[in-house]
C-alpha cells in the first residue's frame, strides 16, 4: 500500500476544494477524492515502503521547524497519462521548492520504492479535483472546474502521512506547521 506524505490548507481553502469536489459529483462525473476519504493536499512524496515510526518521529521535527506561508492556485490543469487526473495547479515558488527538496533529503532516508513524479526535479505541485477520468470526463471535469474562480491563496497550514489503500485514504500522522 503507498504511503503519501501531504502539505494541508487553510480551512477555506480546504471547504473550496470540498465544494469542487461536489460539484464533480453532482454533475455526475466523479466522486473519487470524497469517496476515498482523502483530505484536501498537495502530494510531497509516495513510497509503496516505509519506515514509519522513525519517518514519523523526523517529519514532526521537520514540521516544527517550518511556518505557516502563501500559496497560489492560479490554472485547473491536467495530467496527460493514463491516470485521468484534473487539478488546481500550485504556483511553484521558492519557498515551496526548497520545503520540497528539505523533505525529500528526510524522506529517502526511510522510503523505499518512491514515485519518480513526486521527486526532486520532476515534481509538478497540484491539488488533485478527481483521479479515474475518461478524455470525456476530463473535459466535463475542466467545464465545472472552470466555474470555481481561480485563482486561489492558500496559507499552507499542515503536513501529514497517509495510507492509500483500495478502501480509501488513512491518515496516519498529521503536524501542524509551527506558527
Amino acid at each position: 500500500m503507498p504511503f503519501v506524505a501531504e502539505l494541508y490548507f487553510d480551512p477555506p481553502t480546504e471547504e473550496r476544494i470540498r465544494g469542487a469536489w461536489q460539484a464533480l459529483d453532482e454533475a455526475g462525473i466523479s466522486d473519487s477524492m470524497p469517496k476515498g476519504g482523502y483530505r484536501p493536499h498537495i502530494s510531497l512524496g509516495i513510497s509503496n515502503h516505509l519506515e514509519l515510526d522513525a519517518f514519523a518521529q523526523e517529519l514532526s521535527v521537520f514540521a516544527a521547524g517550518l511556518a505557516p506561508f502563501r500559496l497560489p492556485f492560479p490554472n485547473i490543469g491536467i495530467f496527460s497519462t493514463s491516470e485521468g487526473v484534473v487539478y488546481w495547479g500550485a504556483t511553484v515558488t521558492e519557498q515551496l521548492l526548497n520545503l520540497h527538496t528539505a523533505f525529500h533529503e528526510i524522506f529517502k532516508k526511510y522510503a523505499k520504492e518512491q514515485r519518480e513524479y513526486y521527486t526532486v526535479g520532476h515534481w509538478v505541485p497540484h491539488c488533485t479535483l478527481a483521479f479515474g477520468l475518461s478524455e470525456n470526463q476530463i473535459a466535463e471535469a475542466v467545464t465545472v472546474c472552470r466555474q470555481i474562480g481561480l485563482p486561489v491563496s492558500t496559507e499552507i497550514k499542515g503536513i501529514g502521512l497517509v495510507e492509500i489503500s483500495p478502501a480509501g485514504c488513512r491518515a496516519l500522522h498529521v503536524c501542524d506547521l509551527n506558527p
